[in-house]
């Protein structure tokens, strides 16, 4: 059971609320969102429950070892959860939500040994912990960002209930428009990569392949963005506010700002707790070189103990390094040129993301580039770029437009009006109508 199943929609979400809105006190509601958790994970994934369980126990208790003990049981700590995170990493079977748990985990600690936030109590930890919507796939958000929306604001007799209304109406809209990204969009976009990997790439034409290559792009960001909507929203319903995890990257004018924009919440994590306190940009060039080369190893170890992770990051930090020492100043003059090498380099670095083989990968990467390095490969069909075409072309659009900001913004600032309302209810019902059929993949980074 994840966000975008029926289960989810139809029974989990609606009785969850309401036991929730029944809750008298802000102690009872978080006992329950703990309650909720143990049972949204146990439905989910009922084998390492245990797992979480114990993890969580662990968490609260080093937390209390930190305050006491401070450096030593923070050291001791991080090696400990991280050590659990690489095992978990290299086994065959990925405990679900184990980078996002391991990373809300340390950044907790680390915030309790710098003191940048109070002892929160066992219940408080327990309910930042165990938060579901966050849980599987983030945002990782950190204690002091989830913020529980005050319902003491507001004291005249009614408005309280209004403004809960409005909160309620607005977590909706944004998870109905983070339900049509992955099942209108991701999921349709979804059967365009697996054709291709199907023929094989030695048998494409060298337009398929750039297709192929754009719609994937197009896949993973609304799959992602799918589900960090739907899970802000649900946090909204609950009274809390999740950070934004993404910020219209395709929009960049450079890779380092199209990583500003992706994935935010893990990319401020690395930020704060690996690339600052080794002392980020402000020991000259060199330094910051260094820096950057660790952070990005150690970003694609945090998808995978795979080669392919690490290629993907050491080209990104390649692009990013000639970005800091001389290409940065160019694509500022002309943001033009800067938006064209975001749209050629970003698509270029899934490859290596998508494939797990290496001997895919250069064979992805020949038919890419075939009229230059000259392949022919092996029984290419010319007509397929357009058979595919006019089948994908309506979702590619769909996704294309809106990677622009503009819609989302349009739908989430207006969720109140009739014209809006009317739009996300199609949205939903279509979105309901496909996951009837059976349209439906589990969420990419389940995966991480």
């Amino acid at each position: 059971m994840d966000f975008g199943s029926i289960p989810f929609i139809v029974w989990f979400m609606p009785v969850f609320l309401i036991v929730y809105g029944c809750m008298p006190s802000k102690r009872s509601k978080k006992i329950s969102l703990v309650v909720g958790t143990v049972c949204f994970y146990g439905v989910s994934c009922f084998a390492w429950l245990p797992h979480l369980l114990l993890l969580t126990c662990l968490a609260v208790g080093a937390a209390y070892w930190v305050q006491r003990k401070k450096k030593p049981a923070l050291i001791v700590s991080i090696v400990f959860f991280t050590a659990i995170l690489l095992w978990n990493k290299r086994s065959a079977h990925l405990m679900p939500g184990i980078s996002f748990l391991i990373f809300t985990i340390l950044s907790l600690l680390v915030d309790l040994y710098r003191k940048s936030i109070k002892q929160p109590s066992i219940l408080e930890m327990l309910s930042y912990i165990l938060f579901f919507p966050k849980l599987l796939s983030g945002p990782i958000a950190r204690i002091n960002q989830m913020n529980q929306m005050d319902e003491k604001r507001v004291t005249l007799m009614g408005e309280r209930q209004r403004s809960r209304g409005r909160e309620l109406e607005y977590g909706l809209a944004v998870f109905i428009i983070g339900l049509g990204y992955k099942v209108l969009i991701a999921n349709q976009l979804a059967g365009l990569w697996h054709e291709i990997q199907t023929i094989g790439f030695v048998s494409i034409s060298t337009p398929l392949a750039w297709l192929g290559v754009v719609g994937y792009s197009l896949q993973l960001y609304f799959d992602f963005q799918g589900y960090s909507l739907m899970a802000i929203g649900v946090a909204a319903m609950l009274g809390y506010r999740l950070p934004n995890n993404f910020d219209s990257p395709y929009m960049s004018t450079s890779v380092s700002e199209f990583y500003r924009r992706w994935h935010i919440t893990l990319g401020s994590w690395f930020r704060d707790y690996i690339y600052i306190p080794m002392g980020g940009s402000k020991k000259g060039m060199c330094f910051t070189i260094i820096n950057l080369f660790a952070v990005w190893f150690v970003t694609g170890l945090w998808h995978g103990m795979h080669w392919n992770f690490v290629l993907w990051a050491m080209f990104l930090f390649f692009w990013i390094a000639c970005e800091k020492v001389f290409l940065k100043k160019y694509l500022k003059k002309i943001p033009l040129i800067g938006h064209i090498y975001v749209i050629w380099v970003i698509p270029l670095s899934w490859v290596f993301f998508a494939l797990p083989n290496l001997a895919d990968i250069q064979m992805c990467f020949l038919r890419l580039f075939a009229p230059i390095v000259q392949h022919e490969g092996i029984n290419v069909a010319t007509g397929d770029f357009a058979k595919y075409g006019s089948m994908y072309w309506p979702f590619l659009l769909a996704g294309i437009l809106c990677a622009f900001p503009y819609v989302e913004q349009f739908l989430r600032r207006n969720y109140r009006k009739k014209i809006v309302i009317a739009v996300l209810f199609v949205i939903f019902w279509f979105s309901i109508y496909q996951l009837s059929l059976g349209v439906n993949n589990p969420f990419m980074y389940f995966s991480f």
